[in-house]
Formats: structure tokens, sequence, C-alpha cells
């Protein structure tokens, strides 16, 4: 079975409707502000209203499902709404759509605008004992034909007398029992009964002008469909509608037809369907062509691969013999050589009468051997120990030089050495202090860089010359003659920032000798003071 989706564009029936840029569902205003064209391709919902069947009382819920018929061919089966009397069929959608296909191409493309709706009531055997009665499934049909007058027996003019609640008489027509079982089980405990076939035009179907919402009593056995987003039903609704007042009778009986039919060719249908059978064997034909051109590839790939595996295996295995022959090579030479010894310490041993002269001489040598490699270790012990007391007093020395000038984590990534605050220093609001205490840090950097590499013996590459606020660096290799003062008054700018940054880069070079825990704190001092005093030579 098939969805309405599936229906190709072929099918000659159009709606012609007003409809609003919004998506409406069942429950939406009359759509209005430009007209859409759709097809009963686009029929995606169906549901009733007030379902009342002949025989069953007013409360009793019943459990349906309804089959859309085209020109005598059933295109597609609903799945079963249970236990209602207001039955909701959207989306279109069946357990078994998984054909993908049109049932009945052929008499859709020579069908008309007209489509059956037949609804179908499933009875439990188990639940309830089925009576035997008659049914009205040809005399209940509601046929509103684009060509034919209404003629049925139960037409909506049953429909104005069920709005005033009078539909009992209507209703109690002769009925024949006619039992539609669609499942191939007849045995089972479900039968099935056809109660109602109704019968449309594409013609008559108008949009409902008002929400579905605000409509408290509709006929018996309204229907509902949603073309596109869309709420349409029978013109003759809309008219009962108006009638009873329930809507405006603007909205009914509008000049022309709601759903005009939409101009289409039967033979160009057929030649695209047969364009569209021709596409399809061509694509089914490459299809195996492709397969086969696979197989090919796949085989000479296997080949392919079989072919490298032998050579691979070939190859490791002549790489095994290479290295065993090398092995042998080797070992032949050693032998060789071994024997060689061998001859001549014979040779030495039997011929050469001072071989014990040689012997106590070795062992002269061998002690004496002893002897001076028993010294060097001791001399290098002596080393290790002095190299571990000149360590042990740079550490002594660094600690109380840290006790001389302490430098502290303030907060706020902001340090301090001897209690003077180096970051967050205004130097443009006048603040001649802060300049000053900026340089006294600066020279207590400086000292405390020459004292280290004093005590580290480290040779700076760049040479301080500590005078406390008025120190300055020198590039002895680039500038010999200049000055790099590390104060900022009456000096140039680039001098100045030249002077912080070889101080860091004197900074950087004490930090990698070994054993200076505080060098990094150090570096952090430098690097906040560079970056106050660069932000205090932006012009503001």
């Amino acid at each position: 079975m098939i969805t309405p989706s599936s229906i190709a564009g072929s099918f000659g029936g159009a709606i012609n409707m007003t409809a609003c840029s919004a998506a409406p569902s069942w429950n939406t205003q009359q759509p209005v502000g430009r007209s859409a064209t759709v097809t009963l391709q686009q029929l995606s919902g169906f549901s009733m209203r007030n379902l009342s069947v002949y025989g069953t009382s007013g409360d009793s819920l019943l459990n349906v499902y309804f089959k859309l018929v085209v020109d005598g061919r059933i295109v597609y089966e609903s799945e079963v709404a249970r236990n209602t009397l207001n039955p909701v069929w959207v989306p279109f959608q069946s357990e078994d759509d998984g054909n993908g296909g049109l049932k009945g191409v052929e008499t859709l493309l020579s069908g008309g605008t007209r489509f059956d709706i037949v609804v179908v009531r499933v009875h439990d055997r188990k639940a309830t004992k089925r009576p035997r009665r008659k049914t009205r499934s040809m005399s209940d049909r509601l046929s509103f034909g684009d060509d034919q007058p209404i003629n049925n027996s139960r037409s909506f003019a049953d429909a104005k007398t069920s709005f005033d609640e009078t539909d009992d008489a209507a209703m109690n027509d002769a009925m024949t029992d006619t039992e539609t079982p669609t499942n191939a089980n007849e045995t089972s405990d479900v039968f099935e009964e056809d109660i109602l076939s109704l019968s449309f035009g594409m013609r008559e179907l108008e949009p409902l002008p008002v929400a579905l919402t605000e409509l408290m009593n509709l006929p018996l056995n309204t229907c509902l469909f949603e073309f596109s987003g869309h709420t349409y039903v029978h013109r003759e609704v809309l008219e009962l509608l108006a009638e009873k007042g329930v809507i405006a009778p603007k909205h009914s009986r509008r000049k022309g037809s709601a759903i005009p039919l939409k101009d289409y060719s039967l033979h160009k249908g057929v030649d695209a369907l047969e364009h569209i059978l021709t596409t399809r064997q061509k694509i089914t034909e490459l299809m195996e062509t492709n397969a086969a051109v696979k197989e090919r590839i796949r085989n000479k790939l296997l080949h392919s691969q079989q072919r490298i595996a032998r050579e691979q295996q070939r190859t490791a295995l002549e790489e095994r013999v290479r290295l065993a022959r090398a092995q042998v090579a080797e070992k032949q030479h050693t032998l060789a050589r071994l024997k060689a010894v061998m001859h001549d310490e014979r040779r030495t041993f039997e011929e050469d009468i001072r071989i014990p002269k040689a012997l106590v001489s070795t062992m002269q040598m061998s002690l004496r051997y002893k002897d001076e490699r028993q010294n060097i270790l001791e001399r290098r012990c002596e080393v290790l120990r002095a190299a571990h007391k000149i360590r042990s007093r740079q550490a002594m020395l660094v600690k109380q030089l840290g006790t001389v000038y302490p430098i502290e984590y303030v907060g706020a990534g902001e340090y301090s050495i001897r209690g003077i605050r180096i970051a967050n220093s205004d130097f443009t609001g006048g603040g001649r202090n802060d300049e000053e205490m900026i340089s006294t840090a600066l020279g207590y950097i400086a000292h405390l860089v020459f004292m280290l590499s004093k005590y580290l013996q480290v040779n700076l590459r760049y040479r301080v010359v500590p005078y406390s606020s008025r120190s300055f660096l020198k590039d002895e290799i680039n500038d010999p003659q200049g000055e790099y003062p590390l104060y900022r008054r009456g000096v140039e700018r680039e001098r100045h920032e030249k002077a912080i940054r070889f101080l860091r880069k004197d900074v950087e070079q004490v930090h990698s000798v070994d054993y200076v825990c505080c060098a990094v704190m150090i570096s952090d001092v430098v690097n906040d003071c560079s970056f106050c005093l660069h932000e205090a030579w932006i012009p503001h």
C-alpha cells in the first residue's frame, strides 16, 4: 500500500485555494492573501467529525479506518483509529508503505477529478457479539460529482437535519449486511464492515473560512480534508453553517469553482511515463555494467595482492639469506684471526726465552696502574668536596642576598622589592614620587642581579653599573661608550626601554644557572616593571 504523497503529478485534479503565508493546521483560519494551486498529491490529512452509524448508540466508540479509492482502485488504506467518534488520519502513512511505487498508475493517468472515501469499521469478535443488521453502504453514499446531480438518499440534506439533532429518522432505512474483509486471515477474531462510502469531486471542496476550534457543532459524518496545511470541506457544509449562522453568509457559495481543473495533456503524461521507464531501464543497465566492472576490478586487485604478497615473501627470504651469509662471513673472518693469534702465541712461547721477564714487567705495570687510579679517585673526591662547599657558600650568599632585597608578591599581578610596589604606578598624573620609586626599585633589581652574577660567577652579557636610583647598563660589544639608564628623568625613551630589555636578558642569564631559586621571582618583577614603564610612556 502507498501514501498519497507518492501519487504522481499526473493525477488530473487540481485545487485552487487561498493560502496564507504561515502553514496552518486543522484549526487554522481561512487562508487569505495569495492563491496557490495544489493537486490531490498534496492531500496530507483526512478526518471526520460526529461519526454516526446506524444501529449504534450515541455513546459507543468505534474502531475505524478509511480507504482512498480512485477510479475503482484502492490507492491507500489508513491505520485504524480506535475508540473514537472523531477519527483523524494525519499524516497519511501506513505500516505497509514500503513499496515506494504507485498502485494502479494507469488508472490514475486516465482518471478524472473524483475520488471516494470508504470508511470501514473494525469489530472485535471477543469484545462484542456481532448482530445481524442491514447497512446502507450504497444508500449512504454521498455523491458529489462534477457532472452529475446529487441523487443519493443520504446527502448533506441529511446533515441539515442532523444539525438540529433529528437525524435518527433519516438513518432508519434498510441496510444490507456487507462484510469486506481486507485481511488475509478471515478466521481471526477481527472482522470488518463498510459503514460509509462517500464520493467527492475536487470542484466541490472549499477552504474552511474559520478555525475548526470555533465550530462547536458540525453535521454528522462531516469530512475534513487537509491540502498543503489548509482545511477543506464540502461546499454544502459551508452553506449549512452559513444558514445556521455559524459563519458569515459571505463565506458560502463563492463565485466560480474553488478547485478548478488544471490543464493537463494525457499524451504528455504518457510520454513522461515512457521517459521515466526508459531512464529506469538505462539506470538498471548501467548498474549491472558497474557491478560487472567492479567484479573485474576486484578480481584483478585480488590477483595483484596475491602477487605482491608472494613478492614480499620472496624479498623477505632473500634478505634472511643475505643476513645469514653476512654472519657466516663475519664468523669465518673472526675464526681466521683467532687462528693467527694462537699461532703467533704458540710460536712466542716456544721460541722466546724472555717470557718470564715480560710477565714480571706486566705485573709491575698493573700494580702501578692501580696506584695511579687510586690517586685519581682521591683527587676527584677532593674536587667534588670543594665544589660542594662552593655551592653551599653560593646558596648561603643568595639566601642572605634575598633577605637584603626581599621580593614579595603583593597580589593582582604586582610585586614589591624592599617594600616598594612596582606595577600600577601613575606616571602621567604628576606622580614624581612614583617615578622615583620605580627608579629605586629598578636600581635594587640591578644591584641584586649584579651581586648574583658575582656570587655565581656569571659573566653578564650587559654590564650592570649599580648606582641605586641612577643605575644604568652598558653594551660593551655593540656600544662600548653608550649608557642605558634605568631611570626615566632626562633620558630618551628608547634608551630607557633598551635598558629594561637588557636587564631582563641579564635576569634570564642568571636564571639559566642552577641552584638559583629566586631567579624566577626576579624575572616576574622585571616583567611587571617593564610593562608598567611601557604603559607609562603611552601618551594620554
